[in-house]
Parts: structure tokens; sequence; C-alpha cells
């Protein structure tokens, strides 16, 4: 933890203990699973009095300017969250909740503030990936995968080479998705930590294939074919890992679409990375 992280949790602590109309402020994320380090956000949690919540909301970036000045502050998810940012390049998110209670969840939760029976606390859930989530995780991810392979073309038939690199990393974050389900563990921290639920195996020909940089278009087209291939090789598998019906007709149907066309724009020699 860094001074300015620490600095903003202890000044946290004092002010909602010192609020009238907060009931409880906890922390979720790293710091509630006591695994932050230096690069880690902050995210808090605030419930507010319901007949207090909309004078609080009203001022609460005020209210968290008196912690530690931001340089940054939006509302997100219809005013629920505050996304901000501290003087120090501190990342901060804030959920403001009304009511008298609300659920929290042991073993990933730190408390800094509670009024009696202010948290109903439930148990923590098990480390291992359930059938039900892997099964909603393969049916967004991989149409999604597939769905933006199909627009290679467009990018370089318009010659739109930063939506190409652009959307080159949606395409790898949704097979890095993908891949993550084959190791079977829930994945309990947020998008900027990954290495820990990727096989080694999947990591490296992941990191083997971004990793060759270069500016050219050539190499911006072969990106997206890469990560085809690796999904290609071990989708499938996951999906029937977990029992769920990997796209195959969508796949062939975009890997259709996409020879035809780059070989029709001059770049048929990229389609080798398919294998």
């Amino acid at each position: 933890m860094t001074s300015a992280q620490s600095r903003f949790i202890e000044g946290l602590t004092a002010k909602v203990a010192a609020d009238a109309a907060v009931r409880a402020a906890w922390l979720t994320g790293s710091f509630g699973k006591d695994r932050e380090d230096r690069w880690s956000d902050v995210d808090a949690h605030l419930l507010i009095d319901a007949a207090k919540f909309d004078e609080f909301h009203s001022r609460v970036e005020s209210w968290l300017c008196e912690i530690r000045p931001l340089v940054f502050m939006r509302l997100m998810f219809e005013g629920r969250m505050v996304n901000a940012m501290t003087d120090e390049a501190m990342r901060l998110d804030v959920w403001l909740h009304k009511g008298k209670s609300h659920e929290v969840t042991a073993g990933e939760t730190r408390v800094l503030y509670e009024e009696e029976g202010a948290l109903d606390w439930l148990p923590r859930p098990g480390d291992g990936l359930t059938r039900k989530a892997a099964e909603e995780l393969l049916l967004r991810e991989v149409p999604e995968f597939w769905r933006c392979i199909s627009m290679t073309p467009v990018v370089v038939g318009r010659g739109e080479k930063l939506v190409g690199a652009a959307g080159n990393s949606i395409i790898l974050l949704a097979l890095t998705n993908v891949l993550c389900a084959a190791s079977g563990i829930r994945r309990d921290r947020g998008v900027k930590a990954l290495n820990g639920f990727l096989l080694p195996h999947h990591r490296n020909c992941v990191e083997e294939t971004v990793l060759r940089t270069t500016a050219s278009l050539d190499e911006t087209i072969r990106m997206p074919m890469r990560l085809a291939r690796i999904m290609r090789e071990h989708g499938p598998a996951i999906c029937e890992q977990w029992e769920v019906e990997y796209p195959r007709a969508m796949e062939e149907a975009v890997l259709r679409y996409v020879s035809k066309e780059l070989s029709a724009l001059g770049y048929g020699s990229v389609l080798e990375e398919l294998g």
C-alpha cells in the first residue's frame, strides 16, 4: 500500500464515523480481500440513511474533496457510483447505497465503520468457477469474439488503422475471458488482474502473439488472425469442458467472410496465421 492509499483510507474512515448520514462504510476489491498492492484502486462503499441520501448525494464531490482534493470525478450507473481520481493520481470508486442495511461478503469486505445492524453478511463463495457462471461467460464472449473478427475487413477496406488497433484490444479481451474459463477458477479480481486466471500455456501463446509489435498495417491485420487461431484451438475444448455449445457455425461463417474479403483487398497472405 502506498502512502496515498493509506492516507485516503484513514481519512475516509474518520469522516464516515463523524457523518450522521452514513450508516456503514466498507472496502471491496483488492483492499477488501487483503490483496492490495501499490497499483490497486480503492473500491469503497457507503450506506446512507434513506432520509438523508438525496442531500448527501448532492454534496458527495465536496465531501470527498475534504478527504483529499479530486482532479477528476464523474457519476456513473445512474449516479450510484462515483468514479474519481485524487490529486495524487489515486483511482477511486465509491458506491452509494441507500437504506437501513446492505449485504456484504465475508472474506471480500473490509469494514471501516458500521452502525449496529447495518451490514448483513453473506458467506464467501468458493474459488471454483460454477457451471452457470462458465456457461454465461462462454455464451457471451465466444460469439462476441467472432463478431469482432468479422469486422476486420471493414477496417481494412476503409483504411481505419487506428480503429483496427483499438478493435484488436476488444478481440484480445474476449479471447482471454474465454481462456480464463479453462482454469476453472472464479475470477474475483478486476480487469487489470489476469495472469492468475490463465493456464500457463494459454498465457504464453497469447503473450507471444500480442507482443509481436510493429506499426505496419499487415501486422495490425495479422494479430486478430493469430488470436482467431488461438480461439479455434482452445475455444471448443473449453466449451466442451463446461458443456456449452461452441458456435461453430458462427466461426465458419466469419472465417469464410474474412478470408474472402481480405483476399479481395490484397491481404490474403495474412490468412496463413489461421493455420
